[in-house]
């Protein structure tokens, strides 16, 4: 019946569905992009990401006088830690480190590190795509950082310190993946060059580096609003650059925006030589920062765009079915007349157009989907290769069907909403109105 309603009223109909496949075509991403974030940040969390409310970034600077000398570089680091140790020393700081890069100080993978191959030192043709950063020796990382060793691992402060120059500490997921298990201490693990160049010049992937684990983490996220990834941090005796920021813990009874709302007042009063602290916030508001500069004009486009899209199907679904009903005043009279309810009234419109709806999502995922194979999204969604855990958002087959059920919800409420009115008008419309004119 519902069929054959849609096919009488196919020329009223026609430009809803073609809205809605169009629609279905222009928002499949950005749904994605929304439905994949929402699931990293609150629904995927790793059991051994760190504890961020006591985490603070101090920002370091250099408070040169007109005309005086430039610091060495020496120099520069030998202040940089003298102002490190002032902080440490304050009766609120549990720890305090200086880092060049820590762990979701960025919202994106390319922006805070690298992502290289690797593969175990015993079977080398099992390669995985892992996110690689570094960290400096001596400097209380792990502790500050608050990252969590499995049973089995050296401690945080074993790690700190006692990790052997260009050995690594990898994630629980990563040594899982090429070794089957997480208890890998001491054993290697191959860096490859998988570049185009590379394989082009030798036939196949080239060895750059081998590292000794030193220990294994709980995996946790890089990427603040992502999930988590495989990861790979190496050791270094030295620090990249002499600007480095310093991260601070507080202890677990200290409020940190008490604290940080104190501290600002007398920042002036921590400097050695020409390195002062310039700046002081919260780790949330680092990343709140960050993500002002980074992310702000594409989620502000993002939404203005879902926005437009949204209240364009809702619009159209209102007139078209606002003069679709009009004209079916006759039907709707008859079926009250012979005793129809409210409810079958407002059941038959929606009925119709969520069936209308569904052929259209599916049109339009249709489509989507030939240009997600052409591109090459069908390949990976994951920015990192085979470097995140494996679950329905690197599959692309479960991937594709879940944003298609979401997508079609979405789209089923949206246009409900735009048949309220009409539908409403039309089930508390008596029967001897409804066939007065007819």
């Amino acid at each position: 019946m519902i069929f054959k309603t849609l096919w009488a009223h196919r020329k009223q109909n026609g430009f809803v569905f073609a809205e809605i496949i169009l629609i279905t075509v222009l928002s499949f991403y950005f749904i994605d992009h929304i439905i994949v974030s929402a699931y990293g940040n609150y629904f995927c969390r790793p059991v051994g990401d760190f504890e961020r409310d006591h985490l603070l970034v101090a920002q370091t600077d250099k408070d040169y006088e007109l005309g005086e000398k430039r610091d060495s570089f020496e120099l520069s680091f030998a202040n940089l830690y003298a102002l490190r140790d002032q902080v440490r020393a304050l009766p609120e700081v549990q720890y305090a480190c200086l880092a060049n890069f820590f762990i979701g100080e960025s919202g994106s993978y390319y922006y805070s590190g690298s992502v290289r191959t690797y593969s175990s030192e015993a079977d080398s043709t099992h390669m995985c795509d892992a996110f690689q950063s570094w960290f400096t020796l001596h400097e209380q990382y792990f502790e500050t950082q608050g990252l969590t060793p499995i049973e089995g691992s050296p401690t945080a402060a074993q790690l700190s310190e006692e990790c052997p120059v260009n050995g690594a500490v990898i994630s629980r997921s990563l040594a899982q993946e090429l070794f089957g298990t997480d208890q890998v201490v001491g054993r290697r693990i191959v860096e490859w060059d998988t570049s185009d160049r590379a394989m082009k010049e030798n036939g196949g992937p080239v060895i750059m580096n081998r590292h000794t684990i030193g220990g294994v983490l709980e995996d946790f996220r890089i990427i603040a609003y992502d999930r988590y990834a495989y990861t790979i941090l190496t050791a270094h005796d030295s620090h990249a650059d002499n600007s480095p920021e310093l991260l601070i813990r507080l202890r677990p009874e200290v409020d940190a925006k008490t604290f940080v709302r104190r501290m600002s007042e007398r920042l002036g009063e921590f400097r050695a030589g020409h390195e002062v602290l310039s700046l002081l916030e919260t780790f949330s508001d680092y990343q709140k920062r960050y993500s002002r500069y980074s992310n702000d004009i594409f989620n502000s486009f993002l939404g203005i765009f879902l926005a437009l899209l949204f209240v364009n199907v809702t619009l159209g679904t209102l007139g078209t079915y606002w003069l679709q009903l009009r004209k079916r005043t006759e039907d709707i009279g008859i079926m009250r007349s012979f005793g129809a309810k409210r409810h079958n009234i407002f059941s038959m419109v929606w009925g119709e157009i969520a069936i209308l709806t569904l052929i259209a999502c599916i049109i339009g995922q249709i489509i989507w989907l030939q240009f997600a194979i052409n591109i090459g999204l069908a390949d990976g969604y994951s920015v990192v290769t085979n470097g995140h855990e494996s679950d329905w958002v690197t599959s692309f087959w479960p991937h594709f069907f879940i944003i298609c059920v979401i997508q079609y919800v979405l789209m089923l409420v949206i246009v409900t909403l735009g048949i309220i009115i009409p539908a409403l008008i039309a089930m508390y419309r008596k029967p001897v109105n409804a066939l007065r004119y007819e």
